[in-house]
């Protein structure tokens, strides 16, 4: 069982902020959602130890110390978990960054939205490429990480291309303070088994 944990409500949510690489701390509202993350995957692990790796931005950094003092487990940051990166975009008000956007009218997989940013294609490829250096995957494994990261490791726990899902136009939720849970069933299928739940 792989646990895939969105970091709890942050600064930028809530102070009218850029997300993306914007390196904002958790709110008050933020830590209690992690709190409860932390009982809701205690209850499915009833005692086993379970790593954590986590995004090493502030949010997620912080979300994932929150569950790993109740679960008592080791963390490990990596970069390639951040969120998409949103390139001078970064620190940003909405309205300022909204002077900065390059606008189209068909974006693509490889349309990059800020100056310097990612387009989506290198961003999920680096999640990808992350995901796969894992492997063979510790389980039960505990990923805290952001929204768009954790849609690129479920697209790549279904074996999507990235083309693919802009062909299929599919997506999924994943709110501020969410676990997910995917693993290989007994049929050796790869199985979202918990989507978007808000403990």
């Amino acid at each position: 069982m792989i646990f895939l944990v969105r970091h709890g409500e942050a600064a930028h949510h809530v102070h009218d902020l850029t997300g993306g690489w914007t390196d904002s701390a958790l709110t008050e509202k933020g830590k209690e959602q992690m709190q409860k993350a932390a009982v809701y995957i205690s209850s499915f692990l009833k005692g086993k130890a379970a790593p954590i790796i986590a995004s090493d931005l502030k949010r997620t950094e912080q979300s994932a110390s929150i569950i790993a003092q109740k679960l008592k487990s080791d963390i490990c940051l990596h970069s390639f978990l951040r969120e998409k990166n949103n390139g001078k975009a970064a620190g940003m008000k909405e309205s300022e960054a909204k002077k900065i956007r390059r606008v189209t009218d068909k974006p693509d997989n490889d349309w990059q939205n800020y100056p310097e940013g990612e387009t989506r294609r290198e961003f999920f490829i680096r999640v990808a490429a992350g995901m796969n250096n894992l492997s063979p995957l510790l389980q039960p494994l505990i990923i805290v990480a952001h929204k768009g990261s954790i849609q690129n490791i479920l697209f790549w726990w279904l074996n999507l291309s990235i083309d693919e899902v802009a062909r299929l136009n599919i997506s999924f939720g994943v709110d501020a303070g969410t676990v997910s849970m995917i693993k290989v069933n007994k049929w050796s299928e790869r199985e979202i088994t918990v989507l978007n739940c808000l403990p």
